[in-house]
């Protein structure tokens, strides 16, 4: 239990509480027992007072004598309304009247409370003394009457003063015993609530590792946590996504290389076990070429994806004339213009266009486009190509004449292994990657890469890079 950072919390807050609590009270405590204490020691000043009035009244009465006698007369109505023993010292500290039934009994003021009082009166809270059994206050004051010294020492019942500091004290302990309880329990169930979000997402936490992606969290109202739960829910879609398209990425590729794979097989067991009669080999054979550089071409393409996701790759920009680039890119596929008998347009009116560009990058971009449009264009058709720039960027253009796409074709061209229902019968040898690394690269090159085409009649690539790479 203790080992959780949850109650760890939870003791650290509650202790703090309890001390909080604890220092508060206690302060409130002394400063309410002073106060009362000095409500006291004004009581006994007050008496003092009045007794010493009635001493002062009583000499003068008496001609100016002290007379025990008549002064304990007077005195003793005083001290049993107030409950005080009063007692009258001469200058040597000699009892000479004293109001408590104990008169029998020798008392003495000792120097050191003479001494005490000399400086201003003395009034000191102790242990049982005179008649009572219960804690005393000492009260001793210096008068004079007839130039004369003498010292008054009145004792007083004071096992109040202490019994409301015992209380006070009981009290507070109850208060911070209660404050500590009802704190925990308003920390334990607020801080229960507060996790609630905390625990549900550890379970959903838990159940993303076990790849169950389909369950969402919901907000909770308090800002802090929900920004925790839209980037969770945010993690969650961008993980599902990727391992829908990884599982799709495998079966598409377990798909492009199954068909490969299976004429391989059948063709080569066929020559093996005399199915394919000798004449027939070398015919047989250029088909498992075919079909093994169409593999070669698919783990290339493969692998060149890999490295632009994992960020391994590095372009090595240069300034470079990109149309030179591009009619360069076109010639290498002189043999299936002628074959297709198609009609080029728009190099010879192209401007020369530099850019800060990864030579061998840009010209995959111009051959995967080039292939991909000769391919599809119509024999006897059209191939446009075309360069331009403005003042940050140039923009190549690559348009072939032909079925077109649809505006679904389109949204989905980009995508790794896509091909058309109509170019899946035509095309035997792409792997479905060429458009997706054209996207890519140009990634890498800060630009993009559009498509615009009308059903029917013509497709067109637009590929955009800037002029300089900053």
């Amino acid at each position: 239990m203790l080992n959780s950072v949850y109650s760890r919390i939870f003791y650290l807050c509650t202790i703090m509480l309890m001390f909080a609590c604890a220092l508060t009270g206690l302060i409130v405590v002394l400063y309410a027992n002073h106060m009362h204490e000095k409500e006291a020691y004004d009581h006994f000043n007050n008496t003092a007072h009045i007794m010493l009035s009635r001493i002062r009244d009583d000499y003068i009465n008496n001609f100016d004598v002290v007379n025990p006698k008549t002064l304990r007369t007077a005195l003793e109505p005083y001290t049993l309304t107030e409950n005080v023993d009063c007692y009258v010292f001469d200058a040597d500290g000699s009892c000479i009247v004293r109001t408590d039934y104990k008169n029998n009994e020798e008392i003495q003021l000792s120097t050191l409370l003479q001494m005490e009082a000399e400086k201003e009166p003395y009034c000191q809270v102790g242990v049982p003394a005179g008649n009572f059994t219960e804690t005393t206050a000492t009260y001793v004051e210096k008068f004079e009457l007839g130039q004369m010294p003498y010292y008054m020492m009145l004792l007083f019942p004071a096992a109040y003063v202490d019994e409301y500091f015992s209380k006070l004290l009981i009290i507070l302990i109850i208060a911070v015993l209660a404050a500590g309880v009802l704190g925990a329990l308003l920390f334990y169930f607020n801080t229960k609530q507060a996790l609630n979000p905390v625990l549900q997402i550890t379970r959903q936490a838990e159940n993303y590792a076990k790849g169950d992606f389909s369950a969402r969290l919901e907000q909770t109202g308090d800002p802090e946590m929900d920004r925790l739960i839209i980037t969770m829910n945010r993690m969650a879609d961008f993980i599902d996504k990727n391992e829908r398209s990884r599982r799709r990425f495998v079966s598409d590729v377990s798909h492009e290389m199954k068909t490969p794979m299976t004429t391989i097989g059948g063709f080569v067991d066929g020559i093996l076990d005399g199915t394919i009669p000798p004449e027939q080999e070398k015919q047989y054979l250029r088909t498992v070429s075919a079909e093994v550089q169409r593999l070669s071409r698919l783990v290339h393409s493969m692998l060149s994806i890999s490295r632009f996701e994992e960020g391994t790759y590095s372009p090595d920009f240069e300034r470079l004339d990109i149309t030179n680039l591009l009619i360069t890119t076109l010639l290498l596929f002189e043999q299936k213009v002628e074959r297709k008998e198609l009609h080029v347009e728009g190099l010879d009116v192209c401007p020369r266009t530099f850019a800060e560009v990864d030579r061998d990058l840009l010209q995959q971009v111009f051959y995967n486009l080039t292939e991909n449009a000769i391919k599809f264009v119509n024999r006897g058709g059209t191939l446009f190509l075309a360069v331009d720039s403005d003042e940050t960027q140039a923009h190549v253009h690559i348009r072939n004449s032909g079925e077109g796409l649809t505006e679904d074709e389109i949204s989905h061209v980009f995508e790794r292994f896509y091909k058309t229902d109509e170019s899946r019968g035509k095309d035997t040898t792409g792997v479905g990657l060429g458009l997706s690394i054209v996207s890519r690269i140009m990634m890498l090159h800060k630009g993009s890469v559009t498509v615009k085409s009308v059903k029917g009649e013509y497709t067109e690539f637009i590929v955009s890079m800037p002029l300089t790479q900053i």
